[in-house]
């Protein structure tokens, strides 16, 4: 897996500068999906507004970090990266870690993925379509989670009932990761924002400090470990809040820690 990384990661810069292919604009709330060089296509994708919002406040028990700006737009994974677009990948690329993922329903979220493999994963996407995806930064994912709400859950401040993946949110599953898009999704398009699986962001941890008010990832602290947000159908209720943060180290493998993608948008395309 390490040389797969390697050689992705030295051709990625030349493959997109020759195969990126400049589209209409897309429309905030417009959903799509990119061709792929090898056949079929990538995740779906959806175009957010920009804006901005109160990172990790809103009702009472939640803790306000400060104002986030967003002077850009760009388009998040309708759901977590699903089993059978993983496995695309790995075929892709003869990785060895294919025999873990033959046997796994294809519609469920790809787990037990480390940060690192996710980061491949990315870079072979972004080499077969022409387009730079990413891991989101924690920011944008909570922005994305929310969808212009500032309750504990882009639904309201009651989890409810059947409205995600956790301990006592759901009778269908009970602790098991659901196949995406099994409940009803944010009022931006997104599905499985809260529980089934925690998602890999970008950022590193420092508790120091405050992330960027821009929106990005904070790059700097202890970048072995980075931020995990979403919670997960092993999470309780208080840890699938929009606001809910955990950390893990980047080389982990957990069986309920998967990810999401975010699609940077091309100048054309903004």
């Amino acid at each position: 897996m390490k040389n797969v990384i390697n050689s992705i990661a030295l051709s990625v810069i030349c493959s997109i500068s020759s195969t990126v292919s400049f589209s209409a604009d897309f429309d905030t709330g417009e959903s799509f999906a990119d061709k792929l060089r090898p056949g079929g296509t990538g995740p779906e994708v959806v175009v957010i507004p920009g804006g901005r919002f109160i990172l990790g406040g809103g009702t009472a028990g939640q803790h306000d970090l400060g104002v986030v700006k967003f002077d850009y737009r760009v388009a998040v994974g309708v759901t977590e990266v699903t089993v059978g677009q993983y496995r695309q990948f790995l075929q892709a690329t003869q990785s060895g870690n294919l025999d873990k993922f033959e046997d796994r329903d294809e519609k469920l979220p790809a787990s037990g993925v480390s940060w690192d493999e996710a980061e491949a994963y990315l870079t072979w996407l972004s080499r077969a379509s022409g387009h730079h995806y990413r891991l989101p930064s924690a920011s944008e994912w909570e922005y994305a989670a929310r969808a212009g709400t500032s309750t504990l859950y882009s639904w309201g401040d009651e989890v409810g009932e059947e409205r995600a993946n956790c301990l006592g949110c759901t009778k269908k599953f009970t602790g098991e990761l659901a196949p995406v898009g099994s409940f009803s999704p944010n009022a931006w398009g997104l599905y499985d924002m809260h529980g089934n699986v925690w998602e890999w962001t970008r950022d590193c941890i420092d508790s120091n400090s405050a992330p960027p008010a821009n929106g990005m990832p904070q790059l700097f602290g202890n970048c072995e470990s980075r931020e995990l947000r979403g919670g997960s159908a092993k999470s309780d209720s208080w840890s699938i809040r929009a606001g809910a943060r955990a950390t893990a180290l980047r080389k982990t493998r957990l069986s309920d820690v998967g990810f999401r993608v975010v699609r940077e948008l091309d100048f054309s395309e903004q």
